[in-house]
């Protein structure tokens, strides 16, 4: 499935409610619903959350309502087919499992027990989990395994197994059961390597059985796990959120894409407003919607895979079908020119796994962690800035090939980033930096000192206007640094403007490092204020960071720029909507094409040809001093300039 691009999840979570499942699944009918849609790979139920099997188990529990081995019906149906077959199967979160050994279960920090959530180090993984997945290979001959309810359902243990495990590795025999009690950080850290130990374990054991059987565990290395890779899965992959879900795809595409290894993204097929379990219910999203959250994907260069329900018999909806097919065409036709490309490094921010697990949820949720770096990845977007997304491992070996690097409220640098980062802006790098720890931790390398206690709040000139941004903000005394911007006491750059800094640019070798230091691309992350924005981009523009290509547009159409067989291809997404979106609001029914698009591209010598993908024509384009001009009338969803 590496050279998969297109696919969909079918899952069902069969349960003990079940009373009809597979009872309208036939050969016939599920041939002809699969063959509206161009397919690559499917993935349908066999275990979900519940922990009962969709299919008839030697092992565990089987779903009291399985009618019909639909399971049997997929597997002949996508060999005959030649479909690819993979199993959604939920992992760590087994109900059932911890309903039949209350010992296999979580035991949290007060001595209760989860009611959901298996413990890494206990006998479900080789008593249940394995040999399931061994009578899966034997019995279906199935390609792959999407093992759900991973790292995002996983959390610390105070089980006896694991308190003595923590003790035999570390030597600690305190035990801490809060944040602020001594060895905190090591105990989650001790959790974090015996999750990677668990999906490495089932891993090995899927692959001795069956080598080309492929294997994921849902979004591991992804931005929630911003480690080096270990565990030898063979892809990475995620269900991106059923609302907003162009937003997660925009941030988890990057940090896949950056990984090395082949990845694909799930888009939801259906979205609702409110949680889950609260009305009103789901429904299915409209053609143009989907087409717009899987334009990130395929603009990343990674393959797509589309989320869709069966009805509990079985029973595929005719008309979810038709949508279907509708989005795989849409994929389709810029396959050739989007799928499996190479970035053009432009602009890199930086996830850091020592400040992300010192602020998320642990184990492996985001808590707010990411919001610096969505802020900084939406205001660089907005920007028209092509911006990649490295961890730090990543990061060491590969800043050097970017103009422009961003490292958003990252606190916790380890020795090595930052002395990556300084050599970097010594070798000519533009090194942008956010927080208010900076001039405490940093401040002889910057060029500033600390200089009274952090303010609850400022506001930055911009255009000539004002912005406010929350804090805190340190005051910083120059101490080799100059001042790109200062505090306004109020709103009126006219009257307000002040002599104390609240930006800083430090040139260094032949590269230069500017501070802000307050939390900018949180507070952008929370309101996209458009004056932030102007503030942003306008000192990334008198950073000097060149970028290959400048466009002419409004910030809703989003530049990703990607390379593939030698020739540039120019992705543009129009991230707009026609609705007034908010939490009430979800659904893209229609998109307003962005209209009279120009993009200058700085290129050596004139290109060969210019064309348009998927429309196949050569646009209006000129070549005159080293740049390239292409004008394009209307960007509708997504349009691929395509330059060889």
């Amino acid at each position: 499935m590496t050279d998969a691009f297109f696919g969909i999840h079918y899952d069902l979570h069969a349960n003990a409610q079940d009373t009809e499942l597979g009872r309208e699944l036939t050969y016939d009918h599920l041939r002809e619903a699969l063959q509206k849609v161009r397919l690559d790979w499917i993935q349908c139920d066999c275990k979900g959350h519940p922990g009962y099997t969709s299919w008839p188990t030697r092992v565990g529990s089987t779903s009291p309502g399985v009618v019909n081995d639909a399971l049997r019906i997929h597997r002949d149906v996508t060999r005959e087919l030649g479909i690819r077959l993979g199993m959604h199967y939920s992992g760590v979160w087994d109900s059932r499992a911890v309903d039949l050994h209350p010992d296999w279960a979580v035991v949290n920090a007060d001595g209760s027990r989860s009611p959901n959530s298996t413990c890494r180090l206990s006998p479900y993984v080789d008593e249940l989990m394995i040999p399931q997945m061994r009578e899966l290979i034997d019995t279906y001959d199935v390609d792959g395994f999407w093992v759900d309810g991973e790292n995002w359902a996983s959390t610390p243990c105070w089980c006896e197994r694991c308190t003595t495990e923590f003790t035999r590795r570390t030597g600690t025999t305190a035990i801490p059961t809060a944040a602020d009690q001594p060895h905190w950080d090591t105990w989650l850290a001790f959790h974090r390597d015996v999750f990677y130990e668990y999906v490495t374990h089932y891993t090995n054991a899927i692959h001795a059985r069956k080598p080309d059987c492929l294997v994921c565990s849902n979004w591991l290395y992804t931005a929630r796990q911003p480690d080096a890779i270990t565990a030898p899965v063979d892809y990475i992959s995620g269900d991106f959120d059923w609302a907003f879900g162009a937003d997660r795809a925009a941030i988890e595409g990057r940090v896949m894409d950056a990984r090395g290894l082949p990845w694909n993204l799930m888009a939801w097929g259906f979205t609702k407003t409110r949680g889950m379990g609260e009305s009103p219910p789901w429904t299915m999203k409209p053609v143009i919607h989907l087409c717009q959250e899987v334009s990130e994907v395929l603009a990343l260069g990674g393959a797509v895979m589309v989320y869709n329900t069966p009805q509990r018999t079985g029973w595929l909806t005719g008309w979810h079908q038709d949508i279907l097919a509708a989005v795989s065409e849409f994929c389709h036709a810029r396959k050739e020119a989007c799928f499996q490309t190479q970035t053009v490094p432009q602009a890199a921010i930086l996830n850091l796994a020592s400040h992300y697990y010192a602020h998320n949820a642990p184990l492996f949720n985001y808590g707010t962690a990411v919001q610096p770096l969505e802020g900084a990845l939406h205001v660089l977007l907005e920007n028209h800035w092509s911006t990649d997304i490295l961890t730090e491992d990543l990061a060491v070996q590969q800043i050097s090939r970017y103009p422009l690097t961003v490292v958003p409220e990252q606190t916790r640098l380890t020795e090595t980033m930052a002395a990556a980062l300084k050599e970097y802006v010594q070798d000519g790098g533009k090194l942008v930096l956010s927080g208010n720890h900076l001039a405490r931790e940093y401040g002889a390398w910057i060029g500033v000192e600390a200089d009274g206690e952090p303010m609850p709040h400022t506001y930055l000139t911009a255009r000539g206007e004002a912005v406010p941004v929350s804090g805190p903000w340190q005051p910083v005394r120059l101490t080799g640094a100059k001042m790109y911007a200062c505090h306004l006491t109020q709103q009126d750059p006219a009257r307000d403007m002040t002599d104390r800094p609240a930006v800083t640019v430090r040139h260094s070798g032949k590269g230069s490092v500017v501070a802000l230091h307050g939390p900018v691309f949180r507070d952008y992350f929370l309101g996209h204020y458009p004056r932030l924005r102007w503030f942003i981009g306008d000192l990334l523009d008198n950073l000097g960071a060149e970028r290959l290509v400048d466009l002419e547009a409004p910030p809703r159409l989003e530049l990703v720029l990607r390379q593939k067989d030698g020739r540039l291809v120019v992705n543009l997404i129009n991230r707009g909507a026609g609705e007034m979106l908010h939490q009430h609001q979800v659904i893209v029914e229609e998109l307003p094409p962005v209209q009279d698009v120009v993009v200058r591209i700085r290129r050596d010598q004139a290109p060969q040809a210019v064309r348009l993908v998927p429309e196949g024509w050569e646009p209006a384009w000129a070549y005159a001093n080293g740049v390239v001009t292409v004008s394009l009338p209307v960007v509708e969803v997504h349009t691929a300039i395509v330059v060889e």
